[in-house]
């Protein structure tokens, strides 16, 4: 397998930033922060699971505590989420009673910027956020969910425009205020208070949460590239690249209730074998440590638990996972799922959840979505554990998240 080396130890500068860490108590601030209502207190497991993938997850019998969707295509695309059903507007209620009815707490990855117009799909957010057209399709897309969710009543989480907050940062620096958005110029009547900026994006969609859907939990997104600097393929400081990120969330004075961190959008050996990244993201003990501090410094100095969200399904262990489409290796989800102690060093950094899927087509899932049933082939990088789940990803996931359940799951 082409990867970093594991480091033998950490260098004597890492050790007194741990040291200092252990010093400001980092996993004691992590516990003392206020879960929203209606959030279990336990380290829970979900999956990305949509209306065909449902059948699967309540077949496993494990007592998951989330599933999650995105709600994408754009707002005046015509193929938004809310015209995935008819009635329009009726994919986000049927999720969310196929949810609750199983016992689900249901996440709604809303990410309708970058596939809006002008320019659907572009990762230049400040053209779409600037156009007063998109935002007051935007805001009244926003507010259809939130009122879909309000009487639904039950705990509902919604996670806002992941890596687009990032985007907004790498363009304005740390002050909302100063990049651009039309908000109050929109025309949109419900957040006419609100200052066009993104500090005011911010706040207006809090006030819609707070007018439609009080059950809501809203999720704000970390990118760990917001600086410029990336964390763990630059190896960088956790704590300053944390600082950075939070001094941009301050400046927004939007009392989002968690954080959502995605350790990476797709599995080390996509990168590897799609995009010929020679191994750079294949985690390390070091990479682990760097993410795991960054995580606790956010959580500390925002008084908000964390969800790790779109953790890939990859496995380093069985023969089912030998670089192919749909079957890509990573170790993320042994790192954690397979040693408890890792686990609850999530806990006592922040985490609430971890959230399996996929961010892209071709990337590791947990079912057979490939449709080929049980794989072996030969084994590759010491892969040399034989399936017996024709789960894309050989059944590692099913397996250790319900070893998991029966053991007891982490309470905080």
């Amino acid at each position: 397998m082409l990867r970093r080396e594991l480091p033998a130890k950490l260098p004597l500068s890492r050790f007194l930033l741990i040291a200092i860490v252990v010093l400001s108590s980092f996993s004691v601030a992590a516990k003392g922060c206020v879960t929203p209502a209606g959030i279990p207190h336990r380290l829970g497991i979900g999956l990305m699971n949509s209306p065909a993938q449902l059948g699967w997850m309540t077949s496993s019998g494990i007592p998951w505590d989330y599933r999650y969707q995105y709600l994408t295509g754009g707002v005046n695309t015509g193929g938004g989420w809310a015209n995935w059903n008819s009635p329009f507007g009726s994919f986000a209620d049927n999720y969310l009673n196929d949810s609750g009815n199983n016992g689900y707490i249901p996440v709604f990855t809303h990410y309708q910027i970058v596939p809006s117009a002008p320019d659907p799909w572009s990762e230049n957010v400040m053209v779409k956020l600037q156009n007063a057209s998109t935002m007051n399709a935007y805001f009244s897309d926003f507010a259809l969910l939130l009122q879909k969710a309000g009487a639904y009543g039950r705990p509902v989480i919604v996670h806002v425009e992941p890596d687009m907050w990032a985007y907004v940062q790498r363009s304005y620096g740390s002050n909302a205020s100063a990049a651009p958005v039309s908000v109050a110029s929109s025309g949109f009547a419900e957040v006419a208070a609100f200052p066009d900026d993104a500090s005011g994006l911010a706040r207006a969609l809090v006030h819609l949460r707070n007018v439609y859907a009080p059950n809501v939990v809203l999720g704000f997104h970390v990118s760990a590239w917001a600086t410029g600097v990336d964390l763990t393929l630059s190896d960088a400081d956790p704590y300053a690249v944390a600082d950075g990120v939070y001094e941009f969330y301050r400046s927004l004075n939007a009392p989002f209730d968690l954080l959502f961190f995605d350790p990476s959008d797709r599995d080390a050996g996509y990168y590897q074998s799609q995009r010929g990244d020679g191994g750079a993201h294949w985690w390390d003990e070091g990479d682990f440590w760097r993410f795991r501090e960054f995580v606790g410094r956010l959580v500390d100095r925002t008084g908000r638990k964390a969800i790790l969200w779109q953790v890939p399904v990859g496995n380093t262990l069985y023969r089912t996972l030998d670089n192919s489409w749909g079957h890509y290796q990573d170790n993320r989800a042994q790192y954690w799922l397979g040693d408890r102690g890792h686990m609850q060093e999530l806990v006592d950094y922040g985490v609430i959840g971890l959230l399996f899927g996929a961010g892209a087509d071709g990337c590791t899932m947990y079912a057979d979505e490939m449709g080929d049933g049980v794989t072996n082939p030969p084994a590759i990088n010491g892969n040399g554990l034989e399936a017996q789940y024709a789960d894309d990803d050989g059944g590692y996931l099913r397996l250790k998240a319900a070893e998991y359940y029966w053991a007891g799951a982490i309470a905080y």
